[in-house]
């Protein structure tokens, strides 16, 4: 297992320099852990991957506007939304934003049947469905498949009350769409592009944030794209309305939120944080 200094040095260091056998062991272990990284996305995506130039994932922060969302987006990005994601009719639907190869990351609500984003809960079914028509369309479960669950598998209906304007089950193009192997993947919270994440112990289901895993998964990944691009640098990668403050509402005790923000106040070459406008 690499430990974070030999991960961040082989994943974030593209010059070249004479190598001794423990160098090589090291880039020969970031190999490894790129490719299993990328292969980890939906197969969907894998080749629009290849021919991005840029990687956009885009927190759920009210502050981010479908203004900026204009000025930012170009031709050439892949999205990364998550859960139950904002502006979802801008995304589907907007002369750009609709033709952009969408990642959709909807995590597991601890251990049950549920996921954050999905039926039961609150979510943007219609905008999926219309995103699917448009442009590659990949979707990532947390731990587990999507088990199309009911309102009675909530563990905590009151924490997202059902409204008149809920879609509770799955239209049958999407159904079709979420039992793709082609389309969706499970991406484990304990996979190993974050083996070196401090959980706590005494909190259950303790783990990286959403952004974070997504985040650590795709600067793994990049580094295989770069050497199949046979790219000078790496793809460029731009986190969008991830706050390091407390503005946000939403504070999991569970996550190590002091390691992610060490981490993301020296973001590597490449990657750029624009946290809130």
């Amino acid at each position: 297992m690499l430990n974070k200094s030999h991960l961040t040095d082989s994943l974030y260091d593209s010059t070249s320099h004479s190598i001794s056998d423990s160098d090589f062991d090291i880039a020969t272990d970031s190999n490894t852990l790129s490719a299993l990284a990328f292969t980890s996305l939906p197969l969907v995506l894998q080749k629009p991957l290849l021919q991005s130039k840029r990687i956009i994932l885009i927190a759920n922060n009210p502050s981010i506007d479908t203004a900026s969302l204009k000025a930012l987006l170009q031709p050439t990005d892949v999205l990364v939304l998550f859960n139950d994601f904002i502006h979802a009719d801008f995304f589907a639907n907007h002369p750009l934003a609709k033709d952009l190869p969408k990642l959709l990351f909807f995590r597991q609500i601890g251990d049950s049947k549920l996921h954050f984003g999905l039926p039961p809960r609150s979510n943007n079914v219609t905008a999926m469905l219309d995103m699917a028509k448009q442009a590659p369309l990949g979707i990532l479960f947390g731990n587990a498949a999507y088990q199309f669950p009911m309102p009675c598998d909530d563990p905590s209906p009151a924490d997202d009350p059902i409204t008149a304007n809920r879609v509770l089950e799955i239209p049958e193009q999407l159904e079709k769409l979420l039992r793709s192997d082609e389309h969706c993947a499970v991406l484990s919270e304990q996979h190993s592009v974050v083996a070196d994440y401090p959980i706590f112990a005494d909190i259950h289901s303790s783990a990286p944030t959403s952004g974070f895993l997504l985040y650590r998964l795709l600067l793994s990944a990049r580094l295989y794209i770069q050497q199949k691009q046979k790219a000078e640098t790496p793809l460029s990668i731009i986190m969008l309305g991830f706050n390091n403050d407390d503005k946000t509402a939403h504070f999991w005790e569970g996550h190590n939120w002091a390691f992610e923000r060490q981490e993301l106040a020296t973001p590597p070459t490449g990657v750029e944080i624009i946290r809130q406008y």
